[in-house]
């Protein structure tokens, strides 16, 4: 990368972000969105306190943004599904999943691989830390506010998926040799908006409401219930094992086997899923959506306190860019 191509990089973004943000203006805005990303933001919110919240939107407000879309600052955490199915932005669409491969009944060898080893979720929150933490000489990190705020978006919405189990994984089946993109080709029945275990996933087995937005007072009241009832729950103290893995790789591979054991197992395609796999599998919703918050907290906390110089993500060693593709 050099400082020429970074230079029209930043250009192409802000002509970009241009007619991102007129599509946004034009298109309505009172639509679903994901209320667990919202209640992961609120958690990570409560954990900086005041004075880093202050850094934190001041830096989030330098890309300009009309009020309309985001009156409150807890909708930001839905803003990269935004871009995506709003604007039309589906060239980021991949940064959402990590598709480790689940090989279900399949020689891996009769596989149609689908993983981009550097082109997923873990990749994103990886780039966006080094992005927002280095403080290097230009142009080996994005030099500026409009770059850092872009980042720091993704970074917010990325922490979450990357803690969604379905989103870190892909099953392969004789049936489906191409695989299941995290179960999005996994149908099921009987659930209103989630017509496949992906989505059952990403509603929380149903259990949290939704809401219109923009969301009002009640609803973002409502959202904050959530997240002291979840934080009540599953504190840092119990937690804490799994907080001491920072490994972004080790707690993906953690993910990957969780939706294995808990995401395919207890659920048939094309059937109603069991009162049963839908109460336990929330169980393990509430104390992801708790982890990711507390995750996401503290990352905040080192973007804001520290200025460690990292490298860029091409120059790390060969290891670290190929952990992904080595499967259990």
């Amino acid at each position: 990368i050099n400082a020429e191509y970074m230079g029209y990089f930043t250009q192409a973004m802000k002509i970009y972000w241009v007619c991102a943000t007129i599509s946004l203006l034009i298109q309505p805005i009172y639509q679903w969105g994901w209320p667990s990303h919202v209640i992961i933001y609120m958690i990570a919110r409560n954990e900086i306190g005041s004075d880093l919240t202050k850094q934190l939107d001041h830096l989030i407000s330098a890309l300009p943004e009309p009020e309309v879309n985001y009156p409150n600052p807890y909708e930001m955490a839905i803003w990269a599904d935004d871009l995506k199915y709003k604007s039309g932005f589906l060239l980021q669409n991949g940064w959402h999943y990590y598709h480790k491969e689940f090989y279900d009944g399949i020689d891996p060898k009769k596989v149609h691989h689908v993983l981009d080893p550097q082109y997923n979720v873990i990749h994103t929150v990886i780039e966006a830390l080094q992005t927002l933490k280095y403080k290097g000489p230009y142009p080996y990190h994005f030099d500026g506010l409009f770059e850092k705020s872009y980042m720091l978006r993704f970074l917010i919405h990325m922490v979450g998926d990357a803690h969604q189990p379905l989103h870190v994984i892909t099953r392969c089946t004789p049936q489906l040799p191409g695989c299941d993109f995290g179960a999005w080709k996994f149908p099921i029945k009987g659930i209103p908006h989630a017509e496949n275990l992906h989505l059952l996933w990403d509603e929380a087995m149903t259990k949290i409401s939704y809401s219109t937005r923009p969301l009002s007072k009640e609803s973002i009241a409502k959202y904050e219930n959530y997240a002291k009832e979840f934080t009540h729950e599953y504190t840092r103290e119990k937690l804490k094992e799994d907080l001491a893995i920072k490994d972004h790789w080790e707690q993906a591979n953690r993910l990957y086997k969780l939706a294995i054991e808990q995401g395919y197992k207890g659920i048939k395609e094309n059937e109603v899923p069991s009162e049963e796999y839908k109460n336990t599998r929330y169980v393990h919703c509430r104390k992801l959506i708790a982890l990711a918050g507390y995750r996401l907290g503290d990352y905040l906390k080192e973007i804001f306190h520290t200025s460690t110089e990292l490298p860029a993500f091409s120059n790390l060693p060969e290891e670290e860019n190929n952990k992904q593709i080595t499967f259990n």
